[in-house]
């Protein structure tokens, strides 16, 4: 057991003398510092650990003698009062008997044993009371000072005693009591009392030397006393209040009240630490020094190193400072570039600098080199990932867009292929960064070094502004040759314009109008415009342009010189002249992106029109309705021709084709036309067949009229194809001729192809539920019968009983059988057999009501269910169904040509919830109950049988 121990003595105190001492520049301190105090750290740690480890050593030992000691002293005590249990022996006799007073003989023998036992003072034998006293070999005293009930049992031995320590005035010594008690006759007998000294009790003399350097106190758990105290006559108090040792050590003395108490100051535990503390901290000196000696080693080599590291710092910031005056001046982008490699060979002291870019074929050509070449002499970069040499620095940056700065070549495993010459031309390390143009990666520029390790954080950080220098300049360049190549070979119209008179224009404004150049000069803006009103709606926008000097209109419509409508986007801006109206503006073509964006809206609208559509007719319907919302068709219909060559209209949406079945009337006469209508050519040649200005190629025929009235000028007519087959023609009309190019012929051929996949998908769909239906049928009927099988009753029982739960009825099912059917197939065949049961399951359906249920289990085994019975009269409602039942066997059946079989019916009946609420147990008991009908089939009074009824009949086993 160890107590607290108190902090021991600092080690660090000379090192903390010599840090005083120390009176170094403040730079010298924060660089010698950190080891030191790293150091000093350790080593308090070490010594720490170091006066623990004492600590637990002494207490160890301490507890090793304490226990040495208590064991002493066991021993002791064992050998008394093994002496007194040899005295009381001695005591009886030969008889066995102690008389009183003690006979000459008996008080003889205890003299002579008191002689050979020179340790006892005194010796006395006591009454029965342990008080009175029948003999002693001190002065005659009636009894003892000490009353027996403060003597307390070893627990060891029970009838051995120890009374309380105290000081005899007749021994004139500190003596413990010990008392031995013997039983006579089973009744409790005479006591044998004497008091040990506790000098020889507690006398360490017997304890090897080493044992003896403790102060031992021994200490009476009974009363707290200290026996080592009371020995020198000294105040009793409880040692362990009176006394703050550094560490006590425990040990209990086994089998008696006694423990031994050791002190272990603190001069003993330092003692033990400081024995070898002065190897230790000869050690710890020597590695404080060294550990000065490595830091003064490193420091000098930092200090080396950052010099070093400046250096190429201010290289490479003045690197960047060339490299952005040059691409802020820069005309020419071969000239850039050249010149940037240059510049980094010049000033960062690189290898190699090169700028590369990949060709059609994917392998990088040099836009750029500067240095040692001779590195690139047949060697290949491919930017394809796929390729061993398009794995290495500049591949990556090429295809992922992010620069990579590779630390050495020799742990680099991508760089395999380029490894050996790089090592043997003395470059250990390279970086490769993007250079990008107009938003996208343009060009690689990649640099190479003799040293590993080479590119820090800052390193970085200057090269990815050198690329973006690059990148600016390379922007400014294209913007430049940009702007000289605007006018003349911009792909949008610029116009010059004061005061709504054109001043200038460049000669794609004259393309878009279809003049002649220079053919817009001195013209008024209004001849621009498809017509007045869109004059002036674009007249609006010139407040807006002279408040917010810029103005931006989205589809103008536009008149070019051959009368077609132009559909552009305006774009105006004002220019500073406070006495004019003038601006600039642009005008972009979009007619094709307007017919594309309705294109594409028809293309959605008809999707969303099969994928919403739940039949044929709805799907052609809803087809219609959205090829006409706001796309380039105002009338789209879905026909086809008879063979008799008239024309059957089954959906259609937009102008005119209400009335279009008009043209019926005309069509035998267009066809011997030249030029039919596009309908009747897609029919006849079961294909795609469309007219740009079918107007104009009709302008002969009985449709003329009807064509013109509805504005039909190009129509185009594709197949519908259905199950392999053409179904019918899907025709597209627009008011405006010259509409049908390639991109809307293969969206209406897109329409019509999806139209019919849909129609084949509906029929696909109504087969599979048809055939799902027919094999759900056949997998819930019997084949032979038609009557619902054994799955269908499986499926019907729950739910019927959950009515009748619901609606508070009953059910009853029975379970039937027929009687002679054997004998039928014996006799005429199983044909027969299979004849007789189709019969009897047509006559049983027939029989039994619209609410109940029939249903054959297999052979000649059926069931049937009455639902809807009043619980209180449900076995006559049973019987009134079953009469009517028993009638489907009353009459033979004919089961050959010629002869007839006859067969009975035996039925068990089992109610819900009277006889069961679940159906397999409703089943079991109904099956039980025709079983028992059927045994007794001779002496029955009817063919069926309750299975309430089979309590006095069957006394058989309940059922589950």
């Amino acid at each position: 057991m160890v107590m607290r121990v108190s902090p021991f003595p600092s080690f660090f105190v000379a090192a903390s003398q010599v840090f005083r001492a120390i009176k170094k520049p403040a730079k010298m301190m924060v660089s010698y510092g950190l080891p030191v105090l790293v150091v000093a750290i350790c080593g308090t740690a070490v010594e720490f650990d170091e006066y623990q480890h004492a600590i637990s050593r002494i207490n160890e030992a301490a507890r090793r003698d304490s226990q040495a000691y208590a064991n002493l002293i066991m021993e002791r005590l064992d050998t008394r009062f093994t002496e007194l249990d040899m005295a009381l022996a001695a005591l009886r006799g030969a008889d066995d008997k102690l008389g009183t007073p003690l006979s000459p003989q008996v008080e003889l023998s205890l003299r002579h044993y008191l002689l050979s036992r020179p340790a006892y003072s005194t010796f006395s034998v006591l009454g029965a009371d342990g008080e009175s006293i029948q003999w002693s070999s001190s002065e005659q005293k009636k009894a003892l000072d000490e009353p027996l009930r403060d003597f307390l049992p070893v627990p060891k031995m029970p009838h051995h005693f120890l009374g309380p320590v105290h000081y005899s005035e007749s021994l004139g010594t500190v003596v413990l009591p010990m008392r031995v008690r013997e039983k006579d006759g089973g009744k409790a007998g005479y006591f044998l009392g004497s008091p040990y000294r506790l000098s020889r009790f507690l006398d360490e003399q017997e304890l090897p030397p080493d044992y003896r350097n403790w102060d031992f106190t021994v200490i009476d758990t009974r009363s707290g006393q200290s026996l080592t105290h009371l020995l020198h006559m000294q105040v009793q108090v409880h040692p362990l209040l009176s006394v703050k040792p550094e560490m006590v050590a425990l040990a209990p003395v086994p089998g008696y009240p006694f423990v031994v108490q050791t002190l272990v100051s603190s001069s003993r535990v330092w003692h033990a630490y400081s024995q070898q503390a002065p190897a230790r901290w000869s050690a710890e000196a020597l590695l404080l020094v060294l550990l000065l000696l490595v830091g003064e080693f490193l420091i000098r080599r930092r200090d080396r190193e950052q010099m070093a590291h400046l250096r190429r710092l201010t290289d490479f910031n003045m690197f960047m400072a060339q490299a952005s005056q040059c691409a802020s001046q820069a005309n020419d982008e071969a000239g850039l570039l050249q010149e940037i490699c240059d510049m980094a060979i010049r000033y960062t002291h690189f290898r190699i600098a090169l700028i590369a870019r990949p060709d059609e074929a994917q392998w990088f050509q040099m836009l750029a080199i500067s240095g040692a070449r001779a590195y690139l002499n047949n060697i290949a970069i491919s930017a394809r990932g796929d390729l061993p040499e398009g794995r290495g620095t500049i591949g990556q940056v090429w295809r992922t867009g992010l620069p990579i700065f590779n630390a050495s070549f020799s742990s680099n495993a991508a760089l395999a292929p380029w490894k050996e010459r790089a090592l043997k031309l003395g470059l250990r390390s390279n970086t490769a960064l993007p250079i990008y143009r107009d938003g996208k990666v343009w060009a690689v520029f990649s640099v190479y070094h003799e040293k590993a390790d080479i590119f820090d954080d800052q390193l970085q950080i200057l090269l990815k502004e050198v690329c973006i220098n690059i990148s600016m300049g390379l922007d400014r360049i294209y913007s430049q040759q940009l702007k000289t190549a605007l006018l003349d070979n911009s792909l949008v119209g610029i116009l010059l314009v004061k005061n709504r008179v054109v001043q200038m224009t460049n000669s794609y404004a004259t393309h878009m109008f279809g003049l002649e150049p220079d053919a817009l000069v001195g013209k008024s803006t209004e001849i621009f415009y498809a017509d007045q009103a869109e004059f002036e709606r674009i007249a609006e926008f010139y407040e807006q342009l002279e408040q917010k000097r810029t103005v931006r209109i989205t589809g103008v419509r536009l008149a070019r010189s051959d009368g077609q409508i132009l559909i552009a986007d305006c774009s105006g801006v004002k220019l500073s002249d406070l006495q004019n109206d003038i601006s600039v503006w642009t005008l972009e073509d979009v007619t094709s992106r307007d017919v594309a964006r309705r294109l594409y809206h028809a293309l959605v609208n008809a999707a969303d029109a099969v994928l919403l559509a739940t039949d044929e007719r709805e799907m052609c319907r809803r087809a219609c309705l959205d090829l006409v919302r706001d796309t380039l068709f105002h009338a789209v219909w879905i026909g086809r021709v008879s063979d008799e060559g008239q024309l059957e209209v089954l959906s259609h949406a937009g102008e005119g084709t209400e009335g279009i079945e008009q043209i019926n009337n005309c069509l035998d006469q267009s066809c011997s036309l030249s030029q039919p209508l596009v309908i009747m050519r897609a029919w006849r040649d079961r294909d795609l067949a469309y007219s740009n200005d079918e107007l104009a190629e009709q302008a002969n025929s009985p449709c003329f009229e009807f064509i013109r009235a509805n504005n039909w000028r190009a129509v185009l007519c594709a197949p519908i194809w259905r199950d392999g087959q053409i179904w019918a023609i899907m025709t597209f009309v627009s008011p405006q001729a010259q509409v049908f190019d390639a991109p809307s012929i293969a969206l209406c051929k897109r329409v019509t192809s999806l139209l019919g996949h849909a129609l084949d998908k509906l029929d696909v769909k109504q087969r599979i539920e048809c055939l799902q239906e027919q094999e759900a049928a056949r997998a819930r009927h019997d084949m032979l019968t038609g009557l619902p099988n054994r799955l269908a009753l499986t499926e019907y029982l729950p739910q019927a009983l959950a009515r009748a739960q619901r609606q508070t009825t009953s059910v009853a099912i029975g379970m039937i059988d027929l009687d002679g059917f054997k004998q039928v197939n014996d006799t005429y065949g199983h044909e027969a057999g299979d004849r007789l049961l189709q019969q009897l399951g047509q006559n049983l359906q027939a029989r039994i009501r619209q609410t109940d249920f029939v249903a054959r289990l297999g052979g000649d085994e059926f069931v049937v269910v009455f639902e809807g019975l009043t619980p209180t009269q449900a076995v006559e409602q049973v019987e009134v169904v079953l009469a009517a039942l028993h009638t489907a066997v009353e009459k033979p059946f004919p089961v050959t040509v010629e002869g007839t079989a006859t067969v009975g019916m035996t039925l068990g009946v089992a109610l819900y919830p009277q006889d069961g609420e679940n159906a397999e147990s409703l089943l079991k008991r109904a099956d039980k109950a025709m079983y028992h009908a059927k045994q007794n089939k001779k002496t029955r009074e009817k063919w069926w049988f309750l299975v309430k009824d089979l309590a006095g009949d069957a006394p058989d086993a309940p059922l589950p």
